[in-house]
């Protein structure tokens, strides 16, 4: 085992060992059969090389997406809205998760990919109202993409998932998001972004507005002006990576005092730093910090009313670690 091995395992919380095991697993499985691991990932990445899919038109240092990750994270202060008063509870957040998703070409312009989501979060408050609890947490993604013609792609995805409390009388709650995305390239520096994600739980309903675009600037630098998640990325080399900016949060939920069903909340944001580096041909270690839990724009499904950024930033500070397989540039 590695020196960063060592830091995750480490910095892993005590309250969510059943899962620590499940993450120190997927570890041992990269780490014993590196071989198999990077010859699917190559195999990938030759299939895709050989199709119609266009993914990359310029030169840039900036890795490509994840196709899957192990990680912990720990928020200062994590926000939980009871669905029944609309009151916003306080706590402190650790967690850990793992996810993949692998891509399957089905033809020469269309393509699925298949994943798994597991995650396990430990909710700590000094109020007497909920006490301390964790919640559990399974997902499972199935998207599909298609490479319309040289200038348009077309991608859609729906995610059951499913949480479990710790909390007296709470059963399993069933969460589906998904969302459809639409990717125009301008040229070979400059790509625009549309669609929509929604969220569907017992607990609350809502839809987000995805738009903007991405400029290649140079081989270093990428400003990713897509809403509700813009960015600056920075890549000296292709070993290194910096983002500055948004990212989707993990540290907004909401909870039905009834029956004590939870469901996590995506509207929400993380601002901060994130510093990436190649460890190993395809594994990338991340270190993240910021702000986490702000409150983004979104439509409301029941009132059809846009509910403005909530953007008071409190205590809620995060700090975050994982561990990335990412392919090599697809074309």
């Amino acid at each position: 085992m590695t020196a960063a091995d060592i830091t995750i395992v480490v910095a892993l919380p005590d309250t969510v060992r059943t899962l620590q095991r499940l993450l120190i697993a997927i570890a041992l499985v990269f780490a014993v059969t590196p071989a198999n691991a990077q010859n699917f990932v190559q195999d990938t990445v030759t299939a895709f090389d050989n199709s119609e899919f266009i993914f990359q038109r310029s030169v840039s240092n900036a890795p490509f997406i994840p196709i899957a990750y192990l990680g912990a994270r720990s928020y200062g202060e994590a926000q939980i809205e009871s669905a029944l008063t609309k009151k916003t509870l306080d706590f402190t957040q650790q967690g850990a998760s793992a996810a993949t998703g692998v891509p399957f070409l089905v033809s020469e312009r269309d393509a699925v990919v298949v994943g798994a989501y597991l995650s396990s979060n430990r909710f700590d408050s000094d109020s007497d109202e909920t006490g301390d609890f964790r919640v559990d947490t399974v997902g499972l993604p199935l998207g599909w993409f298609r490479q319309v013609n040289t200038e348009w792609q077309a991608a859609a995805f729906i995610m059951p998932l499913g949480h479990r409390s710790t909390q007296e009388s709470s059963d399993w709650t069933l969460q589906t998001m998904g969302g459809v995305f639409a990717r125009y390239t301008q040229n070979e520096k400059l790509w625009w972004a549309f669609g929509l994600f929604g969220d569907d739980n017992p607990n609350d309903s809502y839809v987000i507005p995805y738009l903007g675009a991405s400029w290649v600037i140079n081989p270093q630098w990428t400003i990713s002006a897509i809403m509700p998640w813009p960015a600056v990325v920075y890549s000296p080399t292709q070993d290194w990576m910096f983002r500055l900016g948004a990212s989707p949060s993990g540290a907004a939920w909401s909870l039905q005092p009834v029956n004590n069903d939870v469901a996590v909340s995506l509207d929400a944001w993380d601002f901060g730093l994130s510093a990436e580096r190649r460890i190993y041909k395809n594994v990338w270690l991340e270190a993240r910090t910021g702000i986490g839990g702000l409150r983004g724009f979104r439509f409301n499904s029941g009132n059809g009313q846009l509910e403005d950024p909530d953007i008071s930033v409190g205590s809620s500070g995060f700090f975050a670690l994982s561990l990335k397989l990412r392919p090599a540039m697809l074309r």
